[in-house]
């Protein structure tokens, strides 16, 4: 070896240095399986029973904590089921394992994250029912070398937001199935519809739901349906670039929309150009959806204020 050799790599260490290359990391995380309430405000609004994944043991979470890491890492997942039924944990598009885990126990899961983009994790157990009840989050993967793109080389983005979009039957699911009965699988007719846990005005003011920036700036929203019922959400202001469907990453130049369909267990990466000043709602074209047990407007609805 030569001193020229060992210049050359000296010089190619200190580039990723200082170009802030990101190492693999290995990210760890703890679920616990529990049960509770989650209470939608306002008119409409109702307590209503529910199943979750959280990271904070007796604290239920609808939907579920954000699992976030980089291509590259080492994700290992444990899931401690402190309920009294089975449930499992399933990441669609990244792991197969749906073994059920017995109330009182736990199981681990491990995987290396592969392709930059956004994912479901639910309960695929119980006829839909553990997933209706609330067992649902997302998993966010993002470029190997952690920067603000949709991929490694991809759009770029200021700031990003996910949107969690469901429907609960109240009367006939979750009050049954929370209760302990037997829940009639054949009728469904949600009447409580969220975003990220929420209803109406309480979406509309979320810090983690509002699109909130400046002129020139832009969003990725990444949009994950775990519900039983598509979704038909509304942009104002401006078009949406779709990067990604169902986790098929989408060409340049990218589609533009206004509305987009979300079909049930689907996902969507949009873009958002912030690019005139002024409040916009983001809503739910199904009527229905825009609505808390039949009183409007206290369903899926968030704002876009751009400054």
């Amino acid at each position: 070896m030569n001193k020229n050799f060992y210049t050359s790599l000296l010089f190619m260490l200190a580039t990723l240095v200082l170009t802030g290359a990101a190492q693999a990391a290995t990210r760890s995380y703890t679920l616990y399986i529990t049960s509770g309430n989650l209470t939608v405000n306002g008119t409409g609004g109702a307590t209503i029973p529910g199943w979750s994944y959280t990271d904070v043991p007796g604290t239920p979470k609808i939907p579920g904590p954000a699992l976030t890491v980089n291509e590259g890492d080492t994700v290992n997942i444990t899931v401690v089921n402190n309920h009294t039924l089975s449930h499992n944990f399933l990441i669609k598009g990244v792991t197969t394992d749906t073994t059920a885990i017995a109330a009182g126990l736990s199981r681990a899961y491990s995987f290396t994250a592969s392709t930059a983009g956004t994912y479901l994790y639910y309960d695929t157990l119980n006829n839909n029912i553990n997933r209706e009840m609330g067992m649902y989050g997302a998993l966010i993967v993002g470029p190997a070398d952690g920067s603000s793109k949709a991929w490694t080389n991809g759009p770029a983005y200021t700031f990003q937001r996910t949107w969690i979009v469901s429907e609960m039957d109240k009367t006939r699911w979750n009050d049954v199935a929370g209760a302990g009965g037997a829940v009639a699988t054949a009728t469904y007719k949600p009447n409580y519809f969220l975003i990220n846990g929420r209803g109406g005005s309480d979406g509309m003011m979320a810090a983690d739901t509002t699109i909130d920036g400046t002129v020139g700036q832009t969003a990725l929203v990444r949009i994950v349906n775990p519900g039983q019922f598509a979704n038909s959400l509304h942009f104002h202001g401006n078009h949406i670039q779709v990067l990604t469907l169902n986790g098929v990453r989408q060409s340049s130049p990218y589609r533009e929309l206004d509305v987009i369909n979300i079909p049930p267990l689907g996902t969507a990466d949009v873009l958002y150009y912030l690019n005139q000043p002024g409040d916009y709602p983001m809503h739910n074209h199904i009527a229905q959806m825009e609505t808390a047990n039949g009183v409007y407007l206290n369903g899926i609805v968030t704002m876009i204020k751009m400054r």
